[in-house]
This record gives structure tokens, C-alpha cells and sequence, in this order.
């Protein structure tokens, strides 16, 4: 138990050390390690975890905490949290000194640049890695594009929409 404790903390410290982008951008990182290398969730069960993440007020990286509670309980959920916020924290206070001189570095933007075609490429990653997981039934494709749909051309918060389809679900399969 205490082993894959410790290997969630390595497996948050490497995701949190490289999720540039928000919460959507851990899930094919946390992917391969929770559900194929490690085997601490299914497919299904990471699906739920990162809808779970969705739904609580707060960051996606959650998710996080519902692997480590899965683990190892109350210790795992709390070393999980710590080890993939950590990375990020220690980044953001060792750049804040620098803040000023940074945000007009050519290198540094030529850098956020990339990172930027590189986030949305990880979230079209997330979606095929969890599409077939997520969309068994035709009803629920029709649901997806309902609600890409809706975010495209109307300017309403995720989270409504992410409400809608949960109450929407809730009638169709409740």
C-alpha cells in the first residue's frame, strides 16, 4: 500500500511539474500511469474520478486527491494533493521575484508559445484517450455535441453547461 503511495507522490510530483495549461492538461499525463502502468483504477473508474473533479468546486487536479484516497485513504488523498500542487507552488514563488523582467522575454514567451499549441494538443488527447470510454451509447455522442454546441456559440459557463448535462444524464439513464 505505502509503495503505491509513493508512487502516486512521484507520479504527482512529475504531472505537477509539467501541467501547463489547468486541470484538463493532467488527465493524459495522470492516464497512462493510473490506469495502464500501475492499475490503481480502470479506464471507467479514472473517467468517474476526473467527472468527480468536474463537478467539485476548485481545480480538475482533484482528481488527484479522489486516486489517493482510493490508495491509500485520508494519508494517500493528502499526499497526492501536496505532491501534485508542490511543483507549481515552488515555481510560481521562485519566478515571482522575477515576474516583471520575465514577462517581456522573448525566449520565455517563444517558450509559452509552444507550450500553448501543446496544451491544446494534451486536451485532444484527453478526449480521444476517454471518448470510447465515455461515449458508449449514441445518446451520449448526441449529449457531447450538445454541449460543444452550446459552448461554441452561446456565452455560458462551463460549469452550467457540465450542470445541464449531469441533469440531462440523470434523465435519460436515472
Amino acid at each position: 500500500m505505502w509503495v503505491d503511495t509513493l508512487n502516486l507522490v512521484l507520479v504527482c510530483l512529475r504531472v505537477g511539474t509539467f501541467a501547463f495549461g489547468g486541470g484538463f492538461v493532467i488527465i493524459p499525463l495522470l492516464q497512462p500511469d493510473v490506469v495502464d502502468r500501475y492499475h490503481w483504477l480502470t479506464q471507467q473508474q479514472f473517467l468517474d474520478a476526473v467527472a468527480l473533479g468536474q463537478m467539485t468546486p476548485g481545480p480538475l487536479i482533484v482528481t488527484v486527491t479522489f486516486i489517493g484516497y482510493k490508495l491509500s485513504g485520508l494519508a494517500g488523498a493528502l499526499l497526492g494533493t501536496i505532491a501534485i500542487f508542490l511543483p507549481s507552488f515552488l515555481m510560481t514563488m521562485a519566478a515571482s521575484r522575477s515576474l516583471e523582467r520575465l514577462q517581456h522575454n522573448r525566449r520565455l514567451q517563444g517558450f509559452l508559445w509552444g507550450v500553448k499549441a501543446c496544451v491544446v494538443g494534451l486536451i485532444f488527447g484527453t478526449a480521444v484517450v476517454l471518448g470510447p470510454t465515455g461515449l458508449a451509447e449514441p445518446r451520449q455522442v448526441a449529449l457531447v455535441v450538445l454541449a460543444l454546441v452550446v459552448l461554441l456559440t452561446r456565452k455560458v459557463e462551463a460549469g452550467l453547461v457540465v450542470v445541464a448535462c449531469g441533469l440531462i444524464g440523470l434523465g435519460l439513464w436515472g
